[in-house]
């Protein structure tokens, strides 16, 4: 499953490689694309290992806001 989320906070291309290298840890996470200029995280993943809750919530856990 894919899906593109809304993030605020990222300012540089150090926030969109924690946010990246974050959810890249996370099981059932098979590919993250960030992007601060764009304020977007694509997230290809497996619904089975990971809900999009949990990668709300890594995100989040990065200092940054995951628009609604």
């Amino acid at each position: 499953m894919k899906n593109e989320l809304q993030v605020s906070g990222m300012r540089c291309g150090g926030c969109q490689l924690l946010v990246k290298e974050a959810l890249e840890e996370q099981d059932g996470v098979t590919q993250v694309e960030a992007s601060y200029l764009n304020g977007v995280v694509a997230v290809d993943y497996d619904p089975a290992l990971i809900s999009l809750a949990t990668i709300r919530s890594v995100i989040e856990q990065q200092g940054f806001r995951v628009q609604d």
